[in-house]
C-alpha cells in the first residue's frame, strides 16, 4: 500500500537509517527534519483513511440507492395487487349479503354466475418481500442511511404486511373448512339446491363470517396508505443523493 511505503521511506529517513556519504548530523541538528518526515507520514497515513472511508461511503451510497429504486418498484407492484384484492374483498361482501338473502324468489342466474366464485375463491396479498428480506438477511439493512425511512421499512414490512396477509389467510381458510366443506356435502352438482341449502342454519352462520370483510378492507387501505408513504420517502431520499 502508499501508506506502508510512505512510512517506510520517511521513517527510516527520520530515524537516521539511510546511508549518508559523510557524518551524521546530531539528533539535535536533525529535529525540525524529524517532526517533518513524522508529520509527512502522519499526513499520508490521515489521508489514506479517509480516502478509503470516502470510497466505502460512496460505495454504501450506490448499494442503499440500488435498494431503493427496486424497493420502489416492489410496493408499486404490491400496491396494485392491492388494489385488486380490495375489489374482490368489496364483491365477496356484496355476495355473502346476496347469498344470505338468497330465495327461490330471489335467484336469477346473472347474479349466481357473478357471485358464485367468491364462496370458494382465496384473496390473501403475496407481497413482493424478496428484496427487503434478502438485504435484512445479509445485515446490511444499516446501509439505509434514512433512520425514518429505515423504521418505516421495517413497520411495513414486520408487522403492516403479515398483519395483513394473517387477516386475509384467516378469513379464506375460514371459509374453506365451513362453506366449502358444507357446499361439497349439500349442494347439489347442477345448483338447483343453493337456495335451500344457503337458507339453512349453518350455512347462515358461515355466511355472517363475512361481517369482518369491511375490518380487512381497513387494513389493505392503511397498508396501501403505507405503501405510498414510503414511496414518497424514498422519491425524497433519492432526490437528496
Amino acid at each position: 500500500m502508499i501508506e506502508v511505503d510512505l512510512v517506510t521511506k520517511h521513517g527510516k529517513k527520520a530515524l537516521g537509517m539511510e546511508q549518508h556519504g559523510h557524518h551524521s548530523p546530531t539528533w539535535r541538528q536533525r529535529l525540525p527534519e524529524i517532526l517533518l518526515e513524522i508529520g509527512i507520514i502522519v499526513f499520508a497515513i490521515t489521508l489514506s483513511i479517509q480516502l478509503h472511508s470516502w470510497h466505502e461511503h460512496s460505495l454504501e451510497r450506490e448499494k442503499e440507492r440500488k435498494f431503493l429504486l427496486g424497493l420502489r418498484q416492489d410496493l408499486g407492484h404490491d400496491i396494485e395487487e392491492m388494489q385488486g384484492d380490495s375489489a374482490s374483498y368489496v364483491i365477496q361482501q356484496k355476495a355473502f349479503r346476496y347469498f344470505r338473502a338468497l330465495t327461490p324468489q330471489s335467484l336469477h342466474a346473472d347474479s349466481l354466475r357473478k357471485y358464485n366464485w367468491t364462496l370458494r375463491n382465496t384473496t390473501v396479498l403475496v407481497p413482493n418481500a424478496s428484496r427487503f428480506e434478502g438485504l435484512k438477511s445479509s445485515g446490511d439493512l444499516d446501509i439505509i442511511d434514512d433512520e425514518a425511512l429505515l423504521n418505516g421499512i421495517l413497520d411495513h414490512y414486520q408487522e403492516l404486511i403479515p398483519g395483513l396477509v394473517n387477516e386475509a389467510s384467516a378469513f379464506s381458510d375460514y371459509k374453506g373448512q365451513t362453506i366449502g366443506r358444507y357446499l361439497d356435502d349439500h349442494l347439489a352438482p347442477n345448483q338447483q339446491n343453493i337456495a335451500a341449502v344457503m337458507a339453512v342454519g349453518p350455512m347462515q352462520n358461515y355466511l355472517r363470517h363475512g361481517e369482518t370483510i369491511p375490518l380487512i378492507l381497513k387494513s389493505y387501505h392503511q397498508v396501501m396508505q403505507h405503501s405510498r408513504q414510503l414511496i414518497r420517502q424514498i422519491d425524497a431520499r433519492l432526490g437528496a443523493h
